[in-house]
């Protein structure tokens, strides 16, 4: 009997250790792959100048019992009272009771979790506690993936994020990921109009978000912006020069409404025409932390000036880094804002031959271009003008030609929307149009627009006028009337000779 236990004792024993295996991984015999935050915007969010830290905060080993798996954490003792803090513990809890403070966090995910893991990078970058791992500064890369890692608990931080948001991982096997749940700063330009006229003050909002700077002895955080040489800065919404050529009024507001303390009221401009712009935020947003997370808006003034054109854009971007010395420059985020031109073929109906002499006004309804009143103000000549707000003509000529152009009338800085061509005098010998022409503008991409004549498209974008010469009108008393009247006499006369002849044969 004693035999057959001892038998069935090595059978069950045999059977156990068939069922539950224990696994203790290789040291560094591990992958860790981290992606950037899935989803992260237009353009896609890189790891460009940023650095990864892993901080292994537990060792970690596997049992599996037929389908279950089960984990036995031990502390690293490097972060053992870092932990402790972060939990609110005693600082001498054994190893069981860190792993059940952890645990009782909750499921994965959830904001607790979250909370622990910001707070220990927190903690941990205002102590200087080295990571367990970190890699180089990245590039423009999306993932990066460490090699040779032991298993464990990790936390990994990536430097440079808006605001802190680390991820928490169990590292096991050989291959593993995370995806990042921060993104990097950046901002956006926006204007206050699709489209502009010359001589238009646009509202430019730039909106970004306060980082979190916790635990860096120095945050930079600048705003650049470069505008083309059809805008100017002015001062306020009325177009005002500014006060200063070498600075401009800035409006910074926190959404919500939260104070925004000594925010800067100007930046410095600089460059070909005093075109850039940069606003050092760089104190303000290390003075704001309580604000961290939250979005901002910077506003500012430009106008549009004789020199835009279709294609008229201009850009921001930021500079922003923990370290002075090497900081990151995102991708310019750009605010277009495009005017237009009118193009005119003045020309002979029924010919090709351009007319020179033709003057029009341009008006914005068809009770004023009927009533002649509230022209379009404008400036130019040899068949070039542009719209001007100051000038003292509303009149704009065609010419015989324009080099290398297929019209030979046109005008510059034009909003997309209606407007009614007027003729106002014809070239002489030709009639003058009688009705005003509708002239419609509209926006089709940032580069590409359509222009119709009476609602009809202009495929090549040029509105075709032609004018028509009249025939000679009839009138009375001239030599026509005395031509006719002696070709009648002599018809006459005619008829008299032969009846006299024919008289004198017959008798």
């Amino acid at each position: 009997m004693k035999r057959i236990k001892k038998l069935v004792a090595a059978m069950l024993t045999a059977i156990m250790m068939m069922t539950m295996t224990v696994t203790a991984y290789a040291a560094g015999n591990c992958t860790l792959t981290v992606n950037v935050k899935s989803g992260g915007g237009v353009p896609q969010q890189t790891l460009k100048d940023q650095i990864i830290n892993l901080y292994k905060l537990f060792d970690v080993t596997e049992s599996k019992s037929g389908e279950t798996t089960n984990y036995a954490y031990t502390v690293n003792d490097t972060y053992k009272s870092a932990l402790a803090s972060v939990l609110s513990i005693d600082v001498n809890s054994t190893n069981e009771q860190i792993v059940k403070a952890v645990t009782n966090l909750g499921e994965s995910n959830n904001a607790k979790v979250q909370k622990f893991a910001n707070d220990f990078t927190a903690y941990a970058l205002q102590n200087s506690l080295a990571a367990t791992t970190t890699s180089n500064e990245l590039g423009d890369v999306t993932s990066h993936t460490f090699s040779n890692l032991d298993a464990g608990y990790y936390l990994v931080y990536v430097t440079g994020g808006k605001e802190i948001q680390s991820s928490l991982v169990t590292v096991d096997g050989t291959t593993n990921t995370v995806n990042l749940k921060t993104e990097a700063p950046s901002i956006e330009k926006t204007a206050n109009q699709p489209t502009v006229n010359i001589g238009d003050v646009v509202k430019y909002t730039v909106t970004g978000s306060i980082p979190d700077t916790t635990g860096y002895a120095e945050y930079v955080y600048k705003i650049h912006d470069e505008l083309s040489t059809g805008l100017d800065f002015v001062k306020n919404a009325t177009g005002d020069a500014l006060d200063n050529p070498n600075a401009v009024n800035v409006l910074i507001a926190i959404t919500g409404g939260a104070d925004v303390g000594t925010a800067p009221a100007t930046a410095v401009l600089s460059g070909n025409g005093n075109r850039t712009m940069s606003l050092d935020l760089s104190e303000w947003v290390r003075a704001n932390q309580d604000n961290k997370g939250k979005e901002f808006t910077v506003t500012y003034y430009a106008k549009v000036n004789a020199n835009a054109v279709v294609t008229e854009k201009n850009k921001a971007h930021l500079e922003y880094g923990n370290n002075p010395g090497n900081t990151t420059n995102t991708t310019p985020s750009e605010a277009k804002t495009p005017t237009y031109p009118l193009d005119i073929l003045k020309k002979k109906s029924g010919s090709k031959e351009k007319l020179a002499g033709a003057k029009f006004e341009l008006y914005r309804n068809e009770t004023d271009a009927k009533a002649g009143t509230n022209a379009i103000k404008v400036s130019g000549s040899n068949g070039n003008y542009v719209v001007n707000s100051i000038s003292s003509t509303t009149v704009f000529e065609s010419v015989a030609s324009i080099n290398g152009k297929d019209y030979n009338l046109h005008l510059n800085g034009l909003a997309a929307g209606d407007y009614w061509l007027k003729e106002t005098e014809a070239p002489a010998g030709f009639n003058k149009l009688t009705d005003p022409v509708k002239i419609t503008i509209t926006k089709i991409g940032d580069t590409e627009w359509t222009v119709k004549k009476n609602n009809t498209k202009e495929e090549d974008k040029i509105i075709d006028i032609e004018n028509s010469t009249g025939s000679l009108l009839p009138s009375t008393g001239g030599t026509g009337v005395i031509v006719f009247a002696g070709v009648a006499i002599l018809l006459v006369f005619g008829v008299v000779v032969s009846f006299i002849r024919d008289k004198r044969k017959a008798c």
